[in-house]
């Protein structure tokens, strides 16, 4: 499967965005990471606002430092930049939470079995459909973002997770028209406060409060619990038993399903 990109939809499509209207938009079949290639323009004086989409990464990756497996053709991938967001909500949650939002509004179908896991992940029943990795530096007072993401849009081979795809779902999902529904929805969410977007989070994640996970939170603290809610801030409240509760601002959780 080859997935190549003109781009010019997705311009029209952003070019009255408050948000990314002023976005430079590049497409190549492969390069070693789309985070990457706009990271290295953090020591420039002048950043210019960038969204980098590929065909294929040659050392992709996701959370904690875990390997992104794909060929080429098999995922959606790309980054974007961000410069001085003004968010007290994770920008990584609000990049998942858009996509859970653009694939479920494109699927048209409530009952698809879609649902968010905490932080940023987007799954699809029993598996990973879509991730985050959202990373950030501060030059010079000035912060900077760069958000990647990748989607599965077709069923992935020896991956060390359950994974899910697109064509599960829908075999005619045109991957531009992801890209169109994820940035407008993004741009949206940045203008929601933080209640509204930990209720919204809330609601897309209905199965993730419904399911035991192993919590590994570094080398010396694993536990089994339930998840409860999350804060203002992103952060986890977690059920560890015995009538315990726990906050988690950062961890890696396995589903026990």
């Amino acid at each position: 499967m080859t997935v190549e990109f003109s781009c010019k939809r997705l311009s029209r499509a952003l070019a009255l965005s408050p948000v990314f209207s002023g976005h430079r938009i590049s497409w190549v079949q492969e390069t070693v990471s789309t985070n990457d290639d706009l990271k290295q323009s953090w020591s420039l004086p002048e950043i210019t606002p960038q969204i980098r989409i590929a065909g294929y990464q040659t050392a992709g990756r996701g959370q904690s430092g875990r390997s992104w497996h794909a060929a080429p053709g098999q995922s959606l991938l790309f980054s974007f930049s961000l410069t001085e967001i003004q968010s007290s909500f994770p920008l990584s949650m609000i990049a998942g939470l858009a996509l859970y939002n653009a694939i479920r509004s494109l699927t048209k179908n409530e009952k698809a079995g879609l649902w968010l896991k905490w932080p940023n992940d987007v799954w699809l029943n029993r598996g990973k459909l879509a991730g985050v990795l959202c990373e950030g530096c501060s030059i010079s007072s000035r912060q900077n973002w760069v958000v990647g993401v990748g989607i599965n849009l077709v069923p992935l081979q020896n991956t060390e997770f359950t994974a899910a795809s697109l064509s599960e779902i829908s075999e005619g999902l045109d991957p531009e028209e992801v890209l169109c529904e994820f940035f407008s929805s993004f741009a949206g969410l940045l203008l929601e406060s933080a209640d509204s977007l930990v209720e919204s989070w809330s609601k897309a994640a209905s199965v993730f409060w419904q399911t035991r996970f192993s919590f590994s939170c570094g080398a010396s603290r694993e536990f089994c619990g339930l998840p409860l809610a999350i804060t203002a801030d992103g952060s986890l409240l977690v059920d560890s038993g015995d009538k315990k509760s726990c906050r988690l601002v950062s961890a890696t959780l396995k589903p026990l399903f």
